[in-house]
This record gives C-alpha cells, structure tokens and sequence, in this order.
C-alpha cells in the first residue's frame, strides 16, 4: 500500500464550519463505498454532495512549514 485515503464531511450551518472526520481508507473505492452507505444517514444525507476525499502518501511527512 502507497497511500490511504482520508474521508470528511464539511459544511456551513449557521455561519460555523462544521467538518466530521469519517475514517481512513485503504483504497479510493472504500473510501467511495463508505461515503455512499452514510449519504443515506440523518445529518448526512442533508449534505450529500460535502463529503471530500484526500489520498495521501504513506511514510511522508505532509506539513512542513510549521505554524506562520
């Protein structure tokens, strides 16, 4: 395995950013797979189209510009 991918739910309720960490795939078609199955829940599937998926490399270091 390469990579993992990341799944996310984020919206804007009421002016607030309201983002939900779902889990961390081994493939794209899990990932996918996942979101599909919660589109149906309460919550989600008022916002069906803000789920995101990240693919990232595995063993890398990804920030590393610190804080500005």
């Amino acid at each position: 395995m390469k990579n993992i991918y990341v799944v996310q739910h984020s919206y804007e309720f009421e002016d607030c950013d309201e983002t939900k960490f779902i889990g961390v795939f081994s493939s794209e078609k899990k990932a996918k797979k996942a979101i599909k199955k919660l589109k149906k829940q309460v919550g989600f599937n008022q916002y069906k189209k803000d789920f995101y998926v990240d693919k990232y490399p595995i063993n890398k270091l990804h920030w590393t510009e610190g804080f500005s």
